[in-house]
C-alpha cells in the first residue's frame, strides 16, 4: 500500500492546554482531503493484496463513491441489522440508573487504511463483548484517505446482533485550520440552491449501503465561523429529517463556530442539541469534554431539560487511554441525591484494558474490571473503590426475546477454532462478526459458601474459540448459581433447552429458569443435568412443556457440592433454547473464487461469494487437500468471503495442484448444512518456490522478565515490548519522557549477534515520534552495564542489525537518549527483539504475478519483472536447486527489470529468479512458467495482427493462418494461449467484412 502508516494516539502526547483535554482525531495532520488518490484500497488496486479495507473517505471521494467503483463494497457490508427489540430487564444494582446509558469511542482496528475489516490471523484483538451496557459504539479511527473512517462490518455485525448502534467517525483536523482544512468544511457544508445537502445526502447513503447507523462529529478544526456552524447543524436536521440517521457530537466547536471546550452543555454550545420549529434537532448524543464537575453536570441538566432534551442524552466523558481503569475521575460529581448518575456516560479508548492484559485471554479478565469493576459483580458495584465498574452506573439490556436462541459463548477471537467440540484449525483468528451474545452478567453469581470463578477457556470449546468455565476450589456444602442471560421468551408446549457442557461428576449441575420478572430465587426453576465421568462433550436435552404459557426472564447455571472439592470445573460449551428444529439447509448456489493470489506455491488468499440464503446465521469455509483433512479457514455471516489462509504442503499437495474449498451454511440452531464444493486450482506445483532451509532463529527476548523501568504508562507497560506484537497499540509508552530506559533478564546467559527494535511508525505512529538516539546494554560479569550497541540519529521505524560482536548474557537494558523529534513526546518501544543467529531477513521477493517469461525462438527470450526497488540485485536460475546464477542485473531506480538474449529451449517450463536488498539476504527463489516456443509462436502472431477496427478484407489470409496455427496445437497447448480471445474477435470480424463485401 502507498499510504504511510500513521496513527496518532492521545496517549502519546503533550497536553499543550494544561486543563482541556481534547479529543484529537488520530491521522489529524494527514491530508484532509485524502492522500491525493481516489482509490479506496490502494494495496488492492497496485495487486499487492486482495484483503480489503474499511472504507475511508474525503468529501471529494465520498460524493464520487458507488458500490461499482469501490472492490471492497460487498465484503465491507455489515451483514446482521440492527435488533431493535432489545429491552432492560430487572435493575440488579441500586446505585444504577436505568435511564443513564454508555458510549464508547474505541479504537477498533490497529489501522483503518491497512487492518482487514472482516477478521484476521491474531488472538489479540479487541474483542469487546460487554453490548449489554452500551447504549451505542462509536468507531473511534483516523485515515489517510480523509475526514471519513466508515467501520468495520465485524464491530457492526457484533453490536447490532446485541442492538447496539455504530457510528462512522467524521474526523476534522484538530489545532489552527490550514486553508484545505476550512474548505474541506466548507465543502462538507455545502447547501444546494433548492435547500439540499449533497453530502448528507452521501452519507445517509453509504451508512444505508455498508449497514452502519450514524456519525461522531469530531470537528475540532479553528477558523469556522458563525454562518458555517449554523449551517452544519441544520445540515445534521436535514439529514433526520430523510432518514433515520443518528449522530454523536464531540464538545468543541461552539454554537459561533469557535473550538471552545465547555465540558458541559450550556449556552454557549447548545444550539446543537436544540429541537428546529418541527421539533427536529441535530445530535442524538452529547459527548462532553472531560473537564466537568458539579457545577458542569448541574448546568448540562438544567440546559438539556430547557429544550425540552432528556439530560441523559448527555455523556460526560472519560478519558482512560492511557491508565484504562487506573485513571482516577471525580464520578462523585455525576451523582444525584440519591447516588444514581444525572447524565449518560462517553468512554474515550477504553479498549486500553489491552494494554493492561497479559495476554488475549486475561483480556477478558481486565475487561470485567473495566466494565463490572473490583468486585466481580454488577449487583455488587459500588463506590467503595477507586475504580467503579460501570455496571455502577447503568443497567444491563438484552435482546434474548425471540427463539431460537443459542449461543456457544465464541467471544469472537481464539488461539484455535473448534467445531462440535473437534479442533478444525491451529490457527489464531478473530472475527468478531460471529461472536455469539455473551453472558449478560459478569459475573452475577447467587449463593452460599465458595464463590465459583466464572471465566472463558480458549483451551476448549464447543463452537468458535472458546467456551465458559466455571471452576475453582469449593469448601462442602456451597451452592453458586451463575445468573448468565436476561431473557423475554415465551415458553410453550413445544419449548426445550439444550445444553452441551463438559462436567466433573463431583457436584450436582442444573439449568436455571426465571419465571419471575425480578429473577427472585423462589421463582427459579431447575432442572438437573446428567453427571457424566467422561472427558468430553455431552448434550441435555430438557423439555419445558410443563411450564408452558410462563415466561423465562432469565437462564443460568447452578452448581451444588455437599463435600469439598478442591479443584473443580464444568465447561459451558453451547446452551440453546427453541420450539422447533429449524430447517436444513441446502448447500449454497453459485459459488465460486472470484479472485485469487498466490503469495508462493505454499500459501494464497482469495475472495469466494456465493448466492445468499434465508435463514443462515454463518457459513464456515473450510479447505482440504489430498490428505483428505478439512481445516477451518474463516466464517462470515456475508455470502462474500476473504480469506488468506488457504494453503498447502509437499506433503498434501494433490497430483492436480487442486485444493477443495467447502461452503458450509449454519442455521439459528447452529446445525450445519449440506456444503457447496469449490475448486481453488493453484496452477503451479509445489516445486514452483522454495522453502528455507535455514530460517531466522527465535527471538530470545520474547516474554522476558522486565526487571526495572524508568517510567511506564500503566495501559503501555514495558512489558507490551516483549509480547510479539505491534498490533494493537502493543507498546511501551512513557508520556512526557524524553529519555529513559527498561531492563530483562532473558533467564539464562544467550549469545546475542542480531538486535531488532520497531519504533512508533511501525506501530502506526508519526515518524518524528521514532526513537532517535537508543542503545543496547548488558551486564557483565561484574555486574557493570556495558555498551553492546548505539544507535544516533535514527529516523526509520525498523532498527535491525548485527552486533558488532557477539554479546552473552542474560541481562539486557534498552536505553533511550532521544525519544524522537515529535512535539507530542514520549517514548514509544513497539517491540525489543534479539537473535542468536546473524541472519538477518531475507529480502521479499517480487510477488510471481509481476514476472513474465516469454520464451521466443533460439536465444531471444525474455523476462520481465515489475515493482523492482533501486539497489536492488535480480538474478535469474535455470532450477530450484541451482546455485549457478543464470543472469544478475542490480535495478538503476525503482521500477522494472528485463533480461534479454536468454534461450530457454523449445518446451515449456519455469525460470527461476530472486531479488536481494544491499543489507539484507538473499529473497528465496521463485519462479514465473514459461509456454513451449511453438505456443509463444502463435501468442506473437495473434500479437501482431491488427486492431479489430483497422481490419480490412486484405488481412484475411492473416487472420486465417493464425487461426490454422491456433488448430494446429495440442488442445492442452490451447488454453496456454493467452491471446485467444483477440483472434476470436478477429475472425468475427472478417465474418462480418466478408457478409458486407458479398
Amino acid at each position: 500500500m502507498k499510504k504511510k502508516k500513521v496513527f496518532k494516539y492521545i496517549s502519546s502526547f503533550v497536553l499543550l492546554a494544561t486543563l482541556v483535554i481534547s479529543m484529537i482525531t488520530p491521522k489529524s495532520f494527514a491530508a484532509v482531503n485524502g492522500d491525493g488518490t481516489d482509490e479506496i484500497n490502494e494495496q488492492y488496486k497496485d495487486k499487492l493484496s486482495l484483503q480489503p479495507l474499511a472504507p475511508a473517505f474525503s468529501v471529494k471521494t465520498l460524493l464520487k463513491w458507488s458500490p461499482a467503483n469501490d472492490p471492497d463494497s460487498e465484503l465491507d457490508r455489515a451483514s446482521v441489522p440492527l435488533n431493535k427489540k432489545r429491552f432492560k430487564g430487572h435493575q440488579i444494582n441500586p446505585l444504577a440508573n436505568p435511564k443513564a446509558g454508555i458510549t464508547s469511542a474505541a479504537i477498533t482496528l490497529t489501522n483503518h487504511d491497512q487492518s482487514s475489516p472482516v477478521g484476521s490471523n491474531d488472538f489479540n484483538v479487541y474483542a469487546f463483548d460487554n453490548w449489554q451496557l452500551l447504549d451505542s459504539y462509536i468507531y473511534w479511527a483516523g485515515t489517510d484517505e480523509g475526514i471519513f473512517a466508515i467501520p468495520s462490518p465485524d464491530i457492526v455485525d457484533a453490536a447490532h446482533r446485541n442492538g447496539v448502534p455504530v457510528y462512522a467517525t467524521l474526523g476534522f483536523p484538530w489545532g489552527s485550520g490550514s486553508p484545505e482544512a476550512l474548505a474541506e468544511i466548507q465543502a462538507f457544508t455545502q447547501q444546494a440552491s433548492d435547500g439540499s445537502f449533497p453530502v448528507a445526502d452521501k452519507m445517509i447513503e453509504i451508512a444505508k449501503y455498508y449497514g452502519f447507523d450514524g456519525y461522531f462529529f469530531n470537528q475540532e478544526t479553528s477558523g469556522v465561523n458563525k454562518e458555517t456552524a449554523v449551517r452544519m447543524n441544520e445540515m445534521m436536521r436535514y439529514a433526520k429529517r430523510k432518514s433515520d440517521i443518528r449522530f454523536s457530537w464531540y464538545d468543541a466547536q461552539d454554537n459561533n463556530g469557535n473550538i471552545n471546550y465547555q465540558n458541559a452543555v450550556n449556552s454557549k454550545n447548545d444550539m446543537y442539541v436544540t429541537p428546529a420549529e418541527d421539533g427536529v434537532y441535530g445530535v442524538d448524543e452529547f459527548f462532553l469534554n472531560y473537564n466537568w464537575g458539579v457545577s458542569q453536570i448541574n448546568t448540562t441538566v438544567s440546559t438539556m431539560k430547557s429544550h425540552n432534551r432528556d439530560p441523559f442524552d448527555a455523556y460526560a466523558g472519560f478519558e482512560v487511554q492511557q491508565n484504562s481503569y487506573n485513571t482516577s475521575i471525580n464520578t462523585n460529581a455525576l451523582l444525584d441525591e440519591k447516588g444514581q448518575p444525572k447524565v449518560s456516560i462517553a468512554l474515550y479508548a477504553p479498549n486500553s484494558t489491552m494494554g493492561l492484559a497479559r495476554n488475549p485471554s486475561d483480556f477478558h479478565e481486565k475487561e470485567t474490571y473495566f466494565w463490572t469493576g473490583p468486585q466481580g459483580d454488577p449487583s455488587k458495584a459500588d463506590d467503595s473503590a477507586k475504580w467503579k465498574g460501570m455496571a455502577r452506573f447503568v443497567t444491563d439490556s438484552s435482546v434474548i426475546q425471540n427463539l431460537p436462541f443459542t449461543t456457544n459463548f465464541n467471544s469472537g477471537h481464539g488461539k484455535q477454532y473448534f467445531t462440535d467440540g473437534k479442533v478444525v484449525s491451529t490457527q489464531e483468528w478473530n472475527n468478531r462478526s460471529i461472536q455469539d451474545i455473551m453472558p449478560t452478567w459478569r459475573w452475577w453469581i447467587r449463593g452460599e459458601g465458595s464463590r465459583i470463578n466464572a471465566s472463558y477457556d480458549f483451551d476448549h470449546a464447543y463452537n468458535g474459540g472458546n467456551s465458559l468455565k466455571l471452576s475453582g476450589p469449593l469448601a462442602a456444602n456451597s451452592s453458586n448459581d451463575v445468573m448468565l442471560y436476561s431473557t423475554k421468551l415465551s415458553i410453550t408446549k413445544s419449548t426445550k433447552i439444550k445444553v452441551v457442557y463438559q462436567n466433573q461428576s463431583d457436584a450436582d449441575v442444573s439449568l436455571g429458569v426465571a419465571y419471575g420478572e425480578d429473577y427472585a430465587a423462589d421463582k427459579m426453576k431447575y432442572y438437573v443435568l446428567p453427571k457424566s465421568d467422561e472427558s468430553g462433550w455431552q448434550t441435555a436435552v430438557i423439555d419445558l412443556k410443563e411450564d408452558a404459557g410462563k415466561t423465562a426472564y432469565a437462564l443460568s447455571l447452578k452448581v451444588s457440592n455437599s463435600k469439598e472439592l478442591k479443584d473443580y470445573s464444568i465447561h459451558l460449551g453451547q446452551l440453546s433454547v427453541y420450539d422447533s428444529k429449524e430447517p436444513s439447509l441446502a448447500a449454497p448456489r453459485d459459488a465460486a473464487v472470484a479472485e485469487k493470489m498466490l503469495h508462493d506455491a505454499f500459501t494464497a488468499e482469495a475472495r469466494i461469494n456465493w448466492s445468499k440464503q434465508e435463514n443462515v446465521l454463518e457459513y464456515e469455509v473450510y479447505q482440504q487437500n489430498a490428505d483428505g483433512v478439512k481445516t477451518f479457514i474463516g466464517a462470515t455471516p456475508n455470502n462474500y468471503f476473504y480469506t488468506p489462509n488457504i494453503s498447502r504442503s509437499i506433503e498434501n499437495a494433490s497430483a492436480d495442484n487442486i485444493t477443495k474449498l467447502y461452503i458450509v451454511p449454519v442455521n439459528q440452531n447452529y446445525e450445519r448444512g449440506k456444503a457447496a464444493v469449490v475448486d481453488f486450482d493453484w496452477g503451479m506445483g509445489t516445486d514452483a518456490t522454495e522453502i528455507d532451509p535455514n530460517p531466522p532463529s527465535a527471538n530470545v527476548a520474547l516474554h522476558a522478565q522486565v526487571t526495572g523501568v524508568s517510567a511506564e504508562n500503566d495501559a503501555e507497560p514495558a512489558s507490551k515490548a516483549l509480547d510479539g506484537t505491534a498490533a494493537n497499540n502493543s507498546k511501551w509508552c512513557a508520556t512526557n519522557k524524553q529519555s529513559g530506559y527498561m531492563s530483562i533478564d532473558i533467564g539464562e546467559p544467550k549469545t546475542i549477534r542480531r538486535w531488532r527494535v520497531e519504533h512508533a511508525q511501525y506501530g502506526g505512529e508519526a515518524q518524528n515520534m521514532n526513537t532517535v538516539d537508543f542503545e543496547l546494554q548488558y551486564k557483565n560479569k561484574n555486574g557493570e552495564w556495558v555498551s553492546a550497541k548505539r544507535i544516533t540519529g535514527n529516523d526509520k521505524a525498523v532498527t535491525d542489525v548485527i552486533l558488532d560482536q557477539p554479546i552473552t548474557a542474560n541481562e539486557f537494558k534498552l536505553q533511550i537518549y532521544n525519544s524522537g523529534t515529535s512535539p507530542w513526546g514520549a517514548i514509544r518501544i513497539y517491540e525489543w527483539q534479539m537473535f542468536e543467529s546473524d541472519g538477518l531477513p531475507r529480502t521479499e521477493n517480487i510477488m510471481m504475478h509481476f514476472v513474465t517469461a516469454e520464451n521466443n525462438k533460439g536465444e531471444q527470450d525474455k523476462v520481465f519483472l515489475d515493482r523492482v526497488k533501486k539497489g536492488q540485485i535480480v538474478r535469474l536460475y535455470k532450477s530450484l536447486k541451482s546455485t549457478e546464477v543464470l543472469a544478475e542485473k542490480q535495478a538503476d531506480q525503482d521500477g522494472s527489470v528485463t533480461f534479454d538474449n536468454l534461450d530457454f529451449g523449445p518446451d515449456a517450463g519455469r525460470i527461476y529468479y530472486t531479488v536481494q536488498d544491499p543489507d539484507t539476504r538473499e529473497s528465496l527463489k521463485y519462479s514465473v512458467a514459461y509456454v513451449s516456443e511453438k505456443v509463444m509462436s502463435v501468442i506473437n502472431q495473434i500479437k501482431a495482427l491488427p486492431d479489430v477496427k483497422d481490419l480490412t478484407l486484405a488481412d484475411k489470409h492473416i487472420v486465417n493462418d493464425a487461426k490454422v496455427a491456433y488448430n494446429k496445437l495440442h488442445p492442452t497447448e490451447r488454453k496456454q494461449v493467452t491471446n485467444y480471445d483477440r483472434l476470436v474477435q478477429a475472425i468475427e470480424r472478417m465474418k462480418e467484412l466478408q457478409k458486407g463485401n458479398y
